[in-house]
């Protein structure tokens, strides 16, 4: 019977522990591809990496028209031998080769470029986020902008004018409503 009685005890001293513990869990949220957006840091690292952009597409249309002028030659030559006509097919596959090895390098550099340029903004984000839980005694935070939560309760707190507050960014909470948080 005492035995039945302190488990008794336990199973209701847990119980009430849980529930303490669950109203003291404190949770925040984030859009966090929303406030990188609005961040200045962000709009010249796009800028930078759209003038690297304009850059290569410029080259890329160099080697394009290149490329056009070399298969029109080729069609409209009717005169020369087989062999010569052969080269020329040969040198327009190489150029064709090379502009596609130049398209994915391209893509290569502006995707190492887009990380190089993004990391300090995405630290500093990070280390706001960290900064404002630790402030606010949170357990969690959810960053919202990689998958669409099903519930945020009203209870959890919203980072994102926190973070602009701290950064000295205008927050308009309208703006998170049409884009779906």
């Amino acid at each position: 019977m005492k035995q039945m009685r302190k488990a008794s005890l336990a199973i209701a001293l847990a119980m009430i522990f849980t529930g303490l513990m669950a109203q003291s869990s404190k949770f925040g949220h984030i859009n966090s591809s929303y406030v990188m957006s609005k961040m200045p840091e962000y709009a010249k690292a796009m800028k930078k990496l759209a003038a690297l952009d304009s850059t290569y597409s410029i080259e890329l249309e160099k080697l394009s028209v290149e490329i056009n002028k070399k298969v029109d030659e080729y069609n409209k030559d009717t005169i020369s031998p087989q062999v010569i006509k052969e080269t020329k097919a040969e040198e327009i596959q190489g150029l064709q080769i090379r502009a596609q090895q130049f398209q994915q390098r391209i893509e290569q550099d502006l995707q190492q470029q887009q990380a190089v340029l993004f990391a300090p903004v995405r630290d500093k984000i990070v280390n706001a986020i960290n900064a404002i839980a630790k402030e606010n005694k949170l357990i969690y935070v959810f960053d919202v902008s990689s998958g669409n939560p099903l519930y945020v309760s009203e209870e959890s707190l919203d980072l994102v004018p926190l973070i602009f507050e701290r950064f000295g960014i205008p927050y308009d909470p309208s703006e998170l409503m049409n884009i779906g948080m």
